[in-house]
């Protein structure tokens, strides 16, 4: 909503220990005073002069902008480009470009936050943009009910809200189910428009996804500043920002209550499914093919991803740490992790885009077990892909659009790893959600209520 659409050759974020140096990287120099950092950008050359910087870190955005490459206004107004590859007021500035650009790219935390907040501060006082604010909207729920949180973009996990034992007891009108305090009745309005996560764009879908599934990362309860693991455990990525690997979880099996059976997931499951998200070119995959090369990311076992690490160290940044690491038990060590693994995704991207951890939080990519979805052709298509060696070997049994057979499978009988799976639905009417037998994580409900699936 605020990017001008400069194209850059070269753009770099790094600290320094004080003012004077600045000159030294910088040919002209724009300040913002942020709460953590003062944040310098401008222009790579030398000669740039700034005030005295004191009391905080300086974190300086350098920049040079390919002008050649930069479509021009009348360009972008001719074309109707607002709301796309530029914003809507077709406002263009290179420091707040270069800031958005910065943003997009540094994985540090402790960066990534003044810089953003240098963006705000331009919007504010440099542009005629008004930011609207994520509202926070009431939700009705009887005093019985415990654990109730918010979060901007995710609703509660229905496993971390409970009721009070006198909670009172009530018929749903749905067969023999009745509103105790061992169920969690939900009214609301409207049907999903699909259980395929590859379909579904809107909040229902979404909400149910987030129940039955699990994605390689997710905001835990009210957190919205860092993803945390989910299926994977740990994750690294290399100098360019561009190549990101995930240590997928062990032990994780995905239920299918449909055939009253599990399946192990390991990461071919992962690198299919987000491969499969964007083969399907349907409604919310343009998030995946939009910043991710399917064909072009792979799957590593243990011993591979080893031999890397000690050839080409990766980086790692999280939770207000960074680093280096190379060896896969440095990179555990680094997250806190000492269980076992199942194999690692290597996702390449187009471009460094740091919150693309935040599009893999999402619910709609959540994993859903290959096994599952390819039935007796699973052997047949992990062999033609070498085990996600070669996802692009797989488009020869994928298809595009909603004929998919894939897709057409998952639009009425979803299955996934998270803690709950859909038990039953009438269309239009309700869905039962039913505690997962099979779920990974169910020592959180003994640590919470003493219960064991």
């Amino acid at each position: 909503m605020f990017y001008g659409g400069i194209e850059f050759d070269e753009l770099n974020v790094f600290t320094v220990e004080s003012s004077a140096e600045i000159s030294a990287h910088l040919k002209n120099a724009k300040v913002f005073d942020t709460e953590e950092a003062w944040v310098v950008v401008g222009e790579k050359g030398t000669g740039a002069t700034v005030p005295e910087l004191t009391g905080k870190r300086i974190v300086v955005v350098q920049y040079m902008a390919n002008w050649e490459e930069t479509f021009t206004i009348e360009k972008a107004m001719e074309e109707g480009w607002g709301f796309s590859y530029i914003n809507p007021a077709f406002y263009r500035n290179v420091t707040t470009d270069a800031l958005i650009i910065a943003a997009r790219r540094v994985a540090d935390i402790s960066l990534r936050r003044p810089v953003c907040e240098a963006i705000f501060r331009a919007s504010n006082y440099e542009a005629p943009f008004i930011w609207l604010g994520q509202y926070i909207f009431l939700r009705h729920y009887w005093n019985w009910v415990g654990g109730i949180y918010y979060h901007p973009t995710l609703v509660p996990r229905f496993d971390l809200v409970w009721e009070w034992s006198d909670a009172p007891v009530a018929d749903t009108g749905i067969k023999e189910y009745k509103n105790d305090p061992e169920t969690y009745v939900i009214v609301t309005i409207g049907w999903p428009d699909t259980f395929d996560p590859a379909k579904s764009y809107e909040t229902f879908g979404w909400q149910i996804f987030h129940q039955v599934g699990d994605p390689l990362v997710t905001y835990w309860k009210e957190e919205t500043e860092e993803v945390s693991p989910d299926l994977a455990v740990a994750w690294a990525f290399d100098e360019s920002g561009t190549e990101w690997y995930f240590i997928i979880r062990g032990g994780v099996v995905a239920y299918d209550p449909w055939n009253d059976k599990t399946y192990p997931i390991d990461a071919t499951d992962v690198m299919f499914e987000i491969w499969r998200l964007a083969r399907s070119q349907l409604d919310p995959t343009w998030m995946i093919a939009e910043f991710i090369d399917v064909n072009a990311s792979k799957v590593l076992s243990e011993e591979e991803f080893d031999t890397l690490l000690a050839e080409k160290p990766l980086k790692v940044a999280w939770r207000g740490k960074s680093g280096e690491v190379s060896s896969l038990d440095e990179l555990l060590s680094f997250f806190g992790y000492e269980g076992d693994t199942a194999g690692v995704v290597m996702l390449k991207l187009y471009h460094p885009y740091v919150p693309f951890l935040s599009i893999l939080a999402d619910p709609f990519v959540m994993v859903v077990p290959a096994e599952y979805m390819l039935g007796d052709k699973y052997e047949e298509v992990m062999e033609a892909g070498e085990w996600g060696k070669n996802p692009s070997a797989w488009a020869a049994y994928v298809q595009p659009g909603e004929e998919d057979p894939i897709h057409k499978l998952l639009a009425e009988k979803l299955v996934g790893t998270g803690p709950f799976y859909i038990k039953e639905y009438v269309e239009d009417s309700y869905i039962v959600l039913e505690i997962n037998p099979y779920y990974w994580n169910a020592t959180l409900w003994e640590q919470l209520y003493g219960y064991k699936p």
